[in-house]
């Protein structure tokens, strides 16, 4: 089992990363936010090659990287040792017979959560319309989360490949969710998120 304290030398909230591509926003990140611990997970090699390159040019202390599959790291993280989740920009697989392979499905979001502390948050993001109806009909499912979609953070970094989006004519969707210790639909409904949610 992974023990954060030991991977970087200190207590502090931790979020894991899944796909970070070329790194560029997690790089952004990790130098806004140095009191943040991060691990990102991507099986990218050029991505991993650069983002390396950058924390080491940067002295980047908060930062590590998994050159693998989410889904086979997950398992050595305890239960509730996450702040944070980020997934911004998930591979679509936009044929309908490859939809199966999508990131954001129930036994994920399962296995995410368990590993979230109370109050912890998922922070998601894509421009691919479908998928984001995916995200809002697997996270709504999950008794243990409230939230939905939000405006796009200030503070979430542009990357490379959202400004392919954006030329394209695509429109990133934000969507936040945090781990709540729910009983029922009732209990959900009154949950205040102090966000504004987006038609």
């Amino acid at each position: 089992m992974l023990v954060p304290g030991a991977v970087f030398g200190r207590a502090a909230p931790l979020v894991l990363e899944i796909g970070m591509g070329l790194g560029d926003t997690t790089i952004a990140t990790a130098l806004a936010e140095p009191d943040v611990d991060v691990i990102a997970i991507d099986v990218h090699t050029p991505g991993i090659v650069s983002t390396l390159a950058h924390i080491e040019s940067n002295e980047l202390g908060n930062l590590r990287l998994v050159h693998g599959d989410a889904l086979r790291f997950l398992p050595r993280l305890g239960a509730g040792v996450l702040t944070g989740v980020r997934i911004y920009f998930p591979d679509p697989w936009p044929k309908v017979r490859h939809r199966h392979r999508r990131i954001v499905r129930d036994d994920v979001i399962v296995q995410l959560v368990e590993r979230l502390q109370p109050g912890g948050w998922i922070h998601l993001a894509t421009d691919i319309d479908d998928y984001a109806s995916q995200i809002v009909g697997v996270c709504g499912h999950n008794l243990d989360l409230v939230g939905g979609v939000v405006p796009r953070p200030d503070d979430r970094p542009l990357s490379r490949y959202e400004k392919r989006g954006i030329e394209a004519g695509r429109t990133a969707t934000d969507l936040w969710y945090v781990k709540q210790r729910l009983v029922s639909e009732t209990d959900r409904s009154t949950i205040d998120l102090g966000v504004e949610a987006v038609d």
